[in-house]
Order: structure tokens, then sequence, then C-alpha cells
């Protein structure tokens, strides 16, 4: 007999609380990890952070079906976008639009980022819900 996970035994005001903050901590972790190896044509920083986004989408909308997968969307985006526009400090953590000549992966990468979220999670909200039952 195997059990389900503690986060998908908790209540549904229990399961979109660990939804919020988990897709917080992935947005965060995901922001600064992005632009790794992208100076060296080589954006594994990127690939990693999609990675997480994608596994922590995954498993909001197996904790919590299609509201899990929204809240999550609402609250990953929100967390890189305000990082990404500066709100808070003075560093700005996605930069785009260079006028300088950089390598491709530089100048795009951050483009990839923000954008690349917005597509995950349409592309996680239009697969079957059986692939997101746990048992």
């Amino acid at each position: 007999m195997t059990a389900k996970p503690w986060s998908h035994r908790l209540p549904l005001w229990g399961r979109y609380a660990t939804t919020c903050v988990s897709s917080a901590i992935c947005a965060l972790i995901g922001t600064f990890v992005h632009r790794a190896g992208a100076m060296n044509n080589l954006p594994y920083g990127f690939v990693i952070a999609m990675i997480l986004l994608a596994l922590s989408a995954w498993c909001s909308r197996a904790r919590s079906g299609w509201w899990g997968l929204f809240i999550h969307a609402v609250v990953f985006s929100a967390v890189v976008w305000i990082l990404a526009l500066g709100f808070i400090g003075s560093a700005i953590l996605v930069p785009v639009g260079f006028t300088i000549p950089m390598p491709w992966c530089v100048k795009y990468v951050g483009y990839f980022w923000l954008y690349g979220i917005l597509i995950a999670h349409a592309i996680l909200l239009c697969m079957p819900q059986r692939w997101f039952v746990v048992e």
C-alpha cells in the first residue's frame, strides 16, 4: 500500500498554499539560474530553469488540478516579472534589449525565460488530466 505524498493529503487551502510557496521559490531559483552559461552560448541555466518550472507546474496540477496550475502560473509569473522589471532594489535580474555586441544567448535568454514561462504553463494546461494522477 502506498500513500499519496504529504502535499496531496492536505486540505484544499493547504494544497493551494503549498502551490503558492513552491511556485514563488521555484520562480526565484529559476530567475537566478536562467542566465548561467549564456555568455558562452551554452544556456544550461535556462534549461535547468525550464525543467524546474515544468516539474513545479506539473506537481501543482497533480496536487490541485486546473486551479492549482492557474495559481502556479499567476504566482510564478508575478514573481518573475517583478524581478525582471526591477521593482525590488535597483538590480535587474532579467536583462533584455542589449544595444552593444554580445553573444546571441546573452541577448535573448531573458526573452526566452519571460515568455517561456507563459508557454510552458499553456502546454501543461493542454495535457490530459490522466498524466497528472498520483496513486
